[in-house]
């Protein structure tokens, strides 16, 4: 396959930035419903000062939703793309910081349910930072036709679908790994 060809395809460069913008209106959302369990998430990365915490809890959500919106339009998608991965290496970072200091327990904030920090966060984080740098490129200009319509929807949609299973899977296994810890440590 000519990886150039697909990430240089306006359609395939459509899909991907339609799948961002959900991911990020996604996590907004979240951070604007349950402002106070995010602030309370952000607070125990204890990375920022604790007067700070509040005002970067607010400012947040309203960052990813401009985001969201640079990467939905065309012209401004490359900057919308690079902040994003900007984003996301903020978040990776800030994750495995907590795991090298033995962290694992506190909420990763990413909104639902407890959601504890893992590795496999860390790469999720690092491999969205990955695809949107690699989509961030000039796209080829050609003419749309109504099937390119249908697979710009269905596959930012099949992409979040793919997104959400892979963070299901995350936080199950972080659920399993916390269970067979207490189960360990009440063996004993």
């Amino acid at each position: 396959m000519n990886w150039y060809a697909f990430l240089a395809d306006p359609v395939a460069a459509s899909a991907i930035a339609g799948c961002v913008a959900l991911i990020l209106f996604s996590a907004a959302w979240h951070k604007f419903s349950e402002l106070d369990i995010f602030a309370g998430a952000l607070e125990a990365y204890q990375l920022l000062p604790g007067v700070a915490v509040m005002p970067v809890a607010r400012l947040l959500p309203f960052v990813e939703v401009a985001i969201a919106l640079l990467v939905l339009v065309p012209a401004t998608r490359h900057f919308g793309l690079v902040a994003f991965a900007g984003l996301m290496a903020i978040y990776a970072v800030a994750m495995a910081v907590n795991l090298a200091r033995g962290r694992h327990q506190i909420d990763c904030g990413c909104g639902g349910d407890v959601h504890l920090l893992s590795w496999g966060l860390v790469l999720r984080n690092a491999l969205l930072a990955g695809i949107a740098l690699a989509m961030s490129g000039p796209s080829v200009a050609r003419p749309y036709e109504w099937l390119d319509a249908v697979t710009l929807i269905v596959g930012s949609l099949a992409l979040y679908g793919s997104y959400l299973t892979f963070d299901e899977l995350l936080r199950q296994f972080g659920r399993i790994a916390q269970l067979n810890g207490t189960q360990a440590g009440t063996a004993r």
